[in-house]
């Protein structure tokens, strides 16, 4: 007898909500590292090294047939001895990639791939879209993984809005999740 292998089971049904489209997350779990071979805990020096990174701040990556900006964000880290002559060595705590020009059907596009890897965690409510929508946030925020990875959409100074894609560690997601509406 042959099984056919069937589809997650689905956290959440479809909905469109005022021109921004929200999809279903079957139900799974990864661990996240970094992105690519860029992982969390790495040294700014460590990140310079690599081919992607032009500097310590800056990478570019091919995702979707396109050039993509990835942003490394560092911390000090206080879990290694350091002698009290020496500072900490800040390490990779958070990748911010920019993914461009927000428009419904590039942001749907980015749920259904992240979908496809991560459980997610918040979706969009009513009163967020609302808010947004009357410009009184400047961002929302769909999250993935307890925050570890998150989906923006955001508006920049002159009202146009790009769509960002941030992988972090879960400290960082911890203070990620608490900004969160619950």
């Amino acid at each position: 007898m042959v099984m056919k292998r069937r589809r997650p089971q689905y956290l959440v049904a479809c909905l469109v909500c005022q021109g921004l489209l929200l999809w279903t997350v079957p139900v799974f779990s990864a661990t996240i590292d970094g992105f690519r071979d860029l992982k969390f805990g790495m040294t700014q020096q460590e990140v310079k090294q690599l081919d992607a990174c032009a500097t310590e701040k800056e990478c570019l990556y091919e995702l979707e047939g396109k050039n993509r900006y990835v942003y490394p964000f560092y911390q000090d880290s206080a879990r290694e001895p350091v002698p009290s002559h020496q500072k900490p060595s800040p390490r990779l705590v958070r990748l911010t990639i920019g993914m461009g020009a927000y428009t419904e059907e590039w942001y749907a596009k980015l749920q259904m791939l992240l979908e496809r890897s991560y459980t997610l965690t918040h979706h969009l409510t009513e009163p967020e879209i609302i808010a947004f929508r009357s410009e009184k946030q400047s961002e929302l925020t769909v999250s993935y993984e307890q925050s570890q990875v998150l989906l923006k959409i955001v508006r920049r100074k002159f009202g146009n809005l790009v769509l960002k894609v941030i992988y972090q560690t879960k400290t960082m997601a911890k203070d990620s999740q608490q900004q969160l509406p619950h």
